[in-house]
């Protein structure tokens, strides 16, 4: 091991500060070349080509295949005091984009409306500034790029099947969302559930067809369908313990094909958001018995099949602290702001269950530009230096999770 260069804090703060305005343009440059090709869940080859080659130039190790179409690059520091974790979705979304910027998808009916191209551009604008201060990170960083965040099951169990999280094993992982609900510079931190569940359900109701001016001789499934949407609602209303956070929405109705004619069968396809694993296994057995009972009692029959989708992302107490503290060290306490749990759903939440971490929104907004839809909008843009800010910080952070590890891996109390 060599001889670690030491530095002061406040040297510190001012290294990740400085670096990062000065990689800035190059992180502009890479966000607005994948923001013009975006790739869909799996589908992320010429991404993770790209990646790849940012990474090569920093001389940092690349695992390719990770979880089909991610990578994961590995930065060895300068100490053993640790393995930290810092991870960026890779793929976007089927919309056809309208943002109007100069640099617009030219992969038509494809956008990185949820902000993963500017994921890809903070952390590898991370990786170049870790990359310059080795020598002051006292344990190993793996920088992983996940594919399929928007569609379930996930890139994140892929990856973690495929050994993302070992050799070596991570200790921590760190992960941000950019937003422009929140302003550009600023961050949102919350210990605790911070995004639900996510499970998509499906319903098959069965009746009997027949012509509409004789409903008597049919069982009719499109009135089943809609005591089923009525009577589903109960689950939440009547069924949940009030306090408890949880969200029922229907979103697909499909059957029939002519106004006189009662189908046979008709299709409806919903999610169910909760914050609480408990109550969500509960909840999903509620709304099948519903479903079923309500179908039986018309004559009928509701076939149901559930998707299970993402589990809640609960952030870590310890870590969400101090990556709190960390922003307030970097950038002042008026730019790190409470926010509350939103039913939104992101696979971050698995490698969350398997190692402590910290999952939080970086404001991108700016009304004065423009930068104001929130994401998953066509019209969805950013202001750009907020990547700034999230590279920088996610490259303070980790030096610092690890500056309060002994060389045997274990968390010293941090100073306050």
């Amino acid at each position: 091991m060599t001889d670690r260069i030491l530095r002061s804090p406040e040297a510190l703060l001012k290294a990740c500060l400085s670096l990062s305005r000065k990689v800035f343009p190059e992180i502009v440059k890479l966000r607005r070349q994948l923001h013009q090709y975006p790739e869909l869940a799996f589908q992320e080859i010429n991404t993770g080509k790209l990646i790849a080659q940012e990474l090569s130039k920093l001389d940092i190790r690349v695992k390719k295949g990770v979880g089909k179409t991610g990578l994961v690059g590995i930065l060895k520091g300068n100490g053993n005091a640790g393995v930290v974790a810092l991870r960026a979705d890779m793929d976007a979304l089927p919309i056809i984009e309208e943002s109007g910027v100069p640099f617009t998808s030219k992969n038509t009916g494809k956008m990185h409306a949820c902000g993963h191209d500017a994921h890809m551009a903070m952390l590898i604008g991370a990786a170049k500034i870790l990359s310059q201060l080795k020598n002051e990170i006292r344990g190993t960083v793996k920088f992983i790029f996940q594919p399929s965040e928007e569609k379930n099951p996930g890139g994140a169990p892929s990856m973690i099947k495929d050994g993302a999280l070992s050799d070596p094993d991570v200790d921590v992982i760190f992960g941000q969302h950019i937003t422009a609900d929140i302003p550009a510079g600023k961050f949102g931190f919350r210990a605790g559930p911070l995004l639900a569940s996510a499970d998509e359900i499906y319903f098959t109701v069965i009746g009997k067809g027949g012509h509409g001016a004789k409903p008597h001789e049919t069982i009719d499934p499109v009135l089943i369908a809609a005591q089923i949407i009525t009577s589903l609602q109960s689950v939440i209303s009547r069924m949940r313990d009030p306090l408890e956070p949880s969200v029922l929405t229907i979103g697909s109705i499909h059957g029939g094909t002519a106004p006189n004619v009662i189908p046979d069968s008709v299709k409806l396809s919903g999610t169910l958001r909760t914050m609480n694993e408990v109550w969500r296994k509960k909840a999903l057995g509620l709304i099948k018995r519903t479903a079923e009972d309500c179908a039986k009692s018309f004559g009928g029959k509701c076939k149901v099949e559930i998707s299970h989708g993402y589990p809640v992302l609960v952030n870590s107490e310890k870590e969400t602290e101090q990556a709190r503290s960390s922003a307030e060290s970097l950038f002042g306490r008026s730019s790190v702001l409470p926010v509350p749990p939103v039913m939104g759903a992101e696979d971050f939440a698995y490698f969350l269950q398997k190692i402590p971490g910290t999952f939080w929104w970086i404001g991108a907004g700016n009304k004065k530009s423009g930068a104001a839809a929130s994401i998953h909008n066509s019209k969805f843009k950013i202001d750009e230096t907020a990547m700034m800010h999230g590279s920088a910080f996610l490259a303070y952070l980790t030096i610092e999770y690890l500056s309060q590890r002994d060389p045997f891996g274990k968390q010293r109390e941090r100073s306050r």
